[in-house]
Order: structure tokens, then sequence, then C-alpha cells
């Protein structure tokens, strides 16, 4: 892959993109423990008590990936990881419920919005630049 430098687009994309993994991580699994993001746990046969603790932990992860993701801004990995985690997650919340799908916000919409952050912070960033320094 070649890529130019984009210094500015690259501090975009990852502001975005971690901020997006913070926010979703935080406020409505953490902190609010969503109804509708427990919900989606209880088609498995998990209990609403065991739903909550699995998706606070999830949301604790995705904040936790969403800062590692700025410590590590100028690295490959962190926007490899959420290109390829963010569709199979899209597909995974739509299966359970389909009706996520058509609602605002969606995974749907979330998880192309994500896509492209990651994309672009991928694309900009050091390690894609064979010009730049590897850092």
């Amino acid at each position: 892959m070649t890529a130019r430098p984009h210094p500015a687009a690259h501090t975009m994309a990852v502001a975005g993109l971690a901020g997006v993994f913070v926010y979703q991580g935080l406020v409505p699994k953490v902190w609010m423990s969503d109804p509708s993001e427990v919900a989606l746990w209880e088609p498995y046969g998990v209990s609403r008590a065991r739903a909550t603790q699995i998706v606070r932990a999830v949301g604790a992860i995705e904040a936790t990936f969403g800062l590692v993701t700025l410590a590590r801004r100028n690295r490959r990995w962190p926007f490899v990881i959420a290109l390829a985690a963010m569709p199979a997650v899209t597909i995974a919340a739509t299966a359970t419920d389909r009706s996520l799908a058509s609602k605002n916000f969606s995974p749907v919409s979330l998880g192309l919005a994500v896509v492209a952050l990651a994309g672009v912070a991928l694309a900009t960033s050091a390690e894609a630049s064979p010009s730049r320094s590897r850092r």
C-alpha cells in the first residue's frame, strides 16, 4: 500500500475512531447498560443480570481499545483490528435483532462510519507510508 502523508487527516480519523470506541464503550454499555445492548444476549439464554455484566465488560474493553488506538496512533494494528472487527460485530448485532438495521444510528451506519475512519487512519498512518519513518 502506498500512501502520502496526511497528518491532519490521520489525526482527525484517529480522533473520530477513538472517540467512537470510547463513547460507545462507556456511555451505553458501562454507564447506562442500555437495555437494547443487554437484550442482544438474551436470545442465547443469558440471564438479564449476566447479560448486564457482559455488556459492561465489553464496554470496558471497547473504551480501552479506543484509548489504545490514541496511544498507538502511529501503528497500523489498531486500524486493522477495527477494520476486521466492525463488519463482524455489525453482522452479529443485526443477525440477533434484524430491527436494529432500520433504527437511527443503527449498527449498520455506525459500522460503516467506523470502517471508513479506520480505513482513512490506516491509509494515512506513518507505517503505511514508505516515505515516512517507522515509529
